[in-house]
């Protein structure tokens, strides 16, 4: 296999972790639609089905980190992928509360082990020219699966709903096939991606560290032409050298160190402050939030659908130009469209509250464009560029284990703000979210300006020395 035929292998890969991401995250709201008729649940354990994913992720994001230095990044994957087809095969004959959620469960722990290892795993293997679209096809992919969880469960629908006037039974029936038939449709990409994992060799960096040079050197030449795998082999053993001693050695030194600490604090504040622009709870609320603005519950939904779209066309976007304007210059030119777009929002919400303008379809277009707006900025800024920021900032010696703890925070700051989206717009009105998810993305701004360096083209042993001097 060409080395060129063997990078395209490893976005292949990427994308099927990301769809499988964010097709665990977009089929459960059609399928809440008709789980609940064939399968008796309170409203108290329909919550914990819906939230079991968040749990699992949260759970697995953290482990997933320390696993992927004890067994490797390959094995991770894999078992990533065993993991997820596993909890399909588990929901999709559940026959009861108990199953269903253990099954759920399994599906957030795969998500939380892909979110780690996908990212860690390109970084350490892809070469610095197209590191940057590598992770980027993570990002496209989990917007493409939400969109076709989306497609797939309006189309079981559209099949319920044409039985409208069936017997009971009948009804039942089909109800219950469609909700199965909903999950069991991600079983190919989940069965692709398991199948791709077996393909690709250990990252170099892992093997490295382990004390397998020659492995690492033949893992590099598989994506690298000419001089550049050794090259690059040779900057390695360099950068490891003067973190341990030795090849593979017991790391030296206390992990407080500046070198550490500050690349890690950088790409936490990246993780945290990429939920503090609202973006799980804008898109989880979307038609809601365009009906609060002053569209019909049908043009709320179909804008909905544009909103979506654009988020995936400006993910597109963002993958093309992450390797030619950097990482950087388009933290801060998506950050300022989010601002601008939640600050009209915000002013827009607050003169409908305070009754100087009068809710209507005028003022719902002007937040659906806004909305549209907001997504645009953060499929090319923070969408694409928040996996770059945790996978190439944090030095090598604690990459898997950072990438978890940031994980983790990201995951505790969105479960946070969509704890307090509903009890503040009930008591303040969308205003005041509005303006806060705007001075947040202020903030976010000021931190990629004055703070985030560029890593457009460097290698990660490059990355580090800069924060080691």
């Amino acid at each position: 296999m060409s080395p060129k035929t063997y990078r395209a292998l490893l976005l292949g890969i990427a994308g099927l972790g990301g769809f499988l991401y964010g097709y665990d995250i977009g089929i459960i709201g059609a399928a809440l639609l008709y789980l609940n008729k064939t399968i008796q649940l309170t409203a108290a354990q329909e919550s914990l089905v819906v939230a079991a994913v968040l749990a699992g992720g949260t759970v697995s994001s953290l482990v997933a980190g320390a696993m992927a230095d004890i067994i490797g990044r390959k094995r991770l994957m894999i078992a990533a992928g065993v993991v997820f087809l596993a909890s399909v095969a588990m929901i999709v004959a559940a026959h009861g509360f108990a199953p269903l959620l253990a099954g759920r469960t399994l599906q957030g722990l795969s998500a939380g082990m892909i979110a780690v290892v996908i990212p860690l795993y390109l970084a350490e293997s892809l070469p610095a020219a197209i590191r940057g679209r590598g992770t980027a096809c993570f990002q496209l992919f989990l917007t493409v699966g939400i969109l076709i969880a989306m497609a797939v469960g309006r189309h079981y629908t559209a099949q319920v709903e044409a039985m409208h006037d069936a017997a009971a039974d009948a009804l039942r029936h089909v109800q219950d096939a469609a909700w199965r038939s909903m999950f069991l449709s991600a079983v190919w990409p989940g069965a692709l991606f398991l199948v791709g994992t077996l393909l690709v060799t250990e990252s170099p960096r892992w093997l490295l560290r382990r004390n397998r040079p020659e492995e690492a050197r033949a893992a590099l030449a598989r994506s690298r032409e000419g001089e550049e795998a050794e090259n690059e082999f040779v900057e390695m053993r360099a950068s490891l050298a003067a973190t341990t001693g030795v090849d593979g050695a017991k790391a030296a030194g206390s992990l407080w160190q500046k070198r550490y600490i500050v690349p890690f604090v950088l790409a936490c504040a990246v993780l945290g402050l990429t939920q503090t622009t609202g973006i799980n709870s804008i898109l989880q609320f979307l038609v809601v939030i365009l009906q609060k603005a002053g569209l019909a519950a049908e043009a709320a939904a179909a804008q909905a659908t544009w909103v979506t779209a654009v988020n995936v066309v400006f993910t597109i976007v963002g993958l093309v130009l992450v390797d030619r304007l950097g990482r950087k210059a388009l933290l801060q030119i998506g950050t300022a469209g989010i601002a601008l777009a939640l600050a009209i929002g915000a002013v827009v919400f607050w003169r409908v509250q305070s009754g100087a303008l009068a809710a209507s379809p005028g003022t719902g277009v002007i937040v659906s464009a806004c909305l549209m707006l907001f997504v645009a900025g953060f499929a090319t800024g923070p969408g694409v560029c928040v996996w770059l920021a945790l996978s190439e900032l944090m030095p090598t010696r604690i990459r898997s284990l950072g990438m978890g703890i940031g994980l983790l925070i990201n995951q505790g700051i969105s479960t946070a703000i969509a704890a307090m989206f509903l009890p503040v717009v009930a008591r303040y009105g969308y205003a005041a979210m509005f303006a806060f998810w705007a001075a947040c993305t202020v903030a976010y701004f000021l931190v990629a300006t004055l703070w985030l360096p560029e890593t457009k083209g460097r290698t990660l042993e490059e990355i580090e020395a800069e924060f080691a001097r």
